[in-house]
């Protein structure tokens, strides 16, 4: 599964096809490209950048509706997806980076992969 790549959203990167290399344009991560990725600008990463917090799960206004409403409409589980990424992120604030790698390698997020 590569190198584990945490966005400051609550996504997992790893499991991503165009992070992977499965796909291009390949993406090598928010972080790397300062919340500028091949698909436009991410305003989650743009927010966090701006209020000084690694992922948004340490933002003392988490969960907020910017974050809530921020999902790809195109995916089967939509704004789900965002309640999801919302528990991983506060499971990632009380727990670190390495105990939230090792959840996320347990569970999928997309089918296929």
């Amino acid at each position: 599964m590569g190198e584990a790549y945490l966005p400051c959203c609550g996504e997992f990167c790893s499991t991503c096809v165009y992070h992977t290399g499965g796909k291009e344009p390949h993406c090598p991560g928010c972080g790397t490209v300062r919340g500028k990725p091949f698909w436009g600008r991410c305003p989650i990463y743009a927010c966090a950048d701006k209020k000084g917090v690694e992922h948004c799960g340490l933002c003392p206004d988490f969960p907020c509706d910017a974050f809530i409403g921020h999902y790809e409409e195109s995916l089967p589980e939509g704004q789900r997806n965002a309640v999801t990424r919302a528990g991983i992120l506060a499971y990632r604030a009380r727990h670190g980076d390495d105990k939230t790698i090792e959840l996320l390698k347990k569970i999928s997020f997309r089918s296929g992969q």
